[in-house]
Formats: structure tokens, sequence, C-alpha cells
């Protein structure tokens, strides 16, 4: 498994790589697996990055682990990444954040949510739009579009 996580790392770190801000703790393999399902952009993949500055991000995801979701930690640990690049709520173009969820007990990706657990990650999408006007969205394909409604995209492809 580590010569197969190994690959994946060189894949996704080639020199025209989309650096991807990664909000939350997965494992180095799981990570690698989640970057090769992200759909390419212009043949560009996403590198995953820690401890790069916001504005150096084209675009961010917010790592969750349904076994133990916990909506006021998941907002601040948001609110401490992107507060920088956090627009006002008045704003017509708020910031798209992937929502990649992940059950740490079936090793699934996108597991089915239970009522408890999607209750709150809608509270948690209801209050990072309301107070930080980021927006919570769980499809890549609607993810990336919203990149490019931004001009986060086309930023960082020119």
């Amino acid at each position: 498994m580590t010569d197969q996580a190994a690959g994946l790392r060189v894949w996704a770190e080639c020199a025209d790589s989309l650096m991807l801000g990664v909000i939350g703790e997965p494992g180095e393999d799981l990570l690698m697996r989640a970057l090769v399902q992200l759909p390419s952009i212009e043949n560009r993949r996403w590198q995953a990055v820690r401890g790069t500055p916001a504005s150096a991000v084209t675009g961010w995801m917010l790592w969750v682990d349904t076994a133990g979701v916990d909506a006021a930690d998941l907002y601040r640990c948001v609110k401490r990444a992107l507060m920088s690049l956090a627009a006002s709520p008045a704003s017509a173009n708020p910031l798209p954040l992937l929502l990649w969820l992940h059950d740490a007990c079936d090793r699934r990706i996108h597991p089915l949510l239970d009522s408890p657990t999607a209750r709150q990650l809608d509270n948690l999408s209801a209050a990072l739009k309301r107070f930080l006007n980021v927006e919570l969205t769980r499809d890549p394909a609607d993810w990336q579009r919203r990149l490019r409604v931004t001009g986060r995209l086309s930023a960082a492809s020119g």
C-alpha cells in the first residue's frame, strides 16, 4: 500500500497541478485516493497542500469523517483556514468548498448519511453561507463549475 501511495503522490505532484487546500485530517493514502477521483481541469491534476497561504490555493476541500461529525468544530476549522478569503455575505459569488465525506469505520468515500449527521452538515452549510459566504457542495463537478464562476479556476489556469 505504501508503494501505491508513493506512486499516487508522484502522479499528483506534477508541475502543472492545481493547488487544493485541505481542511481536516485525512490520512495520506486516503487523500491521494480522493485526489485521483477529482476530475482534472485542462489536463491539470489537483495537488493537496497544507501550510500554503490561502490566496495561493485554487480550490478548497473540507474532509469530514462521518463517524464523528462536530459541526461547531468543523465551522471553526473552516473559519481559521478561509477567513482571509471569505467575502462579505452580500458578495454575489460565495467561495465554493468541496465537502468530501469519508467513513473511517467502513473505509468508504461518500457514505450514506444518517438523519442526525445530515442535519448537522445542513446546519454547517447554512452557517458557513451566512457568516463566511462559503458554499458547501458535495458534487465535484458542481464545485469546479462554481470555482470557474468565482474566477478562481481561470486565474489558476493562466
